[in-house]
């Protein structure tokens, strides 16, 4: 008797922790899809790079950015260029969830930083948050001088017709510091 109830008991645990493991994957994938019912489209973009050194009354531009998701949901795409003075940037995200960690990932590939497109760091280093609301994108990259630093890049306000990307750079941890806010207005 005791040992059918041990049989009954480890069948219960197990249907258990595999209906959990399957609706948390479930869980994620459709987190994944909600970010893409906010974001596809195409979006024209505000731009406005703080002042630095190099330009120090900051500098505007304009741009696009344009969102999709991938065959059957599994990837969402952002696709955006814009130029502000001198700087041209061409940038391609792609965001996923990790079948293994249950995780949102990303992957970042821009003309403007040698230490973008790179499948490990998105692995090993990127961090992604997504809250319902707000989403968040942790990149480490080495400065100039080769310390390691967070690139952080925020889009929150999401709304149908609008949303505010911020870009911020520090040192693990913190403090950030702004570097560019983004406003995006949806194409008609």
């Amino acid at each position: 008797m005791k040992l059918k109830l041990a049989f009954f008991l480890i069948g219960v645990t197990g249907s258990f922790l595999a209906t959990a493991q399957v609706q948390q994957q479930q869980s994620n994938s459709a987190d994944l899809q909600r970010l893409a019912n906010l974001l596809k489209g195409t979006w024209d973009l505000e731009v406005h790079l703080e002042p630095t050194a190099k330009a120090p009354k900051g500098m505007q531009g304009k741009g696009d950015e344009t969102w999709r998701p991938g065959p059957l949901g599994l990837t969402l795409t952002d696709e955006e260029n814009f130029s502000a003075g001198p700087m041209k940037l061409t940038l391609v995200g792609l965001f996923w969830t990790d079948k293994v960690t249950r995780k949102l990932q990303a992957l970042d590939c821009n003309n403007q930083n040698p230490h973008t497109c790179g499948l490990k760091d998105a692995l090993d280093g990127n961090t992604v948050q997504w809250d319902g609301q707000k989403l968040t994108v942790d990149e480490p990259e080495p400065d100039p001088s080769g310390k390691m630093m967070i690139s952080r890049i925020v889009w929150s306000d999401i709304k149908p017709s609008s949303f505010t990307e911020t870009g911020y750079y520090g040192p693990p941890g913190g403090p950030f510091e702004k570097g560019m806010t983004i406003l995006a207005t949806r194409r008609k």
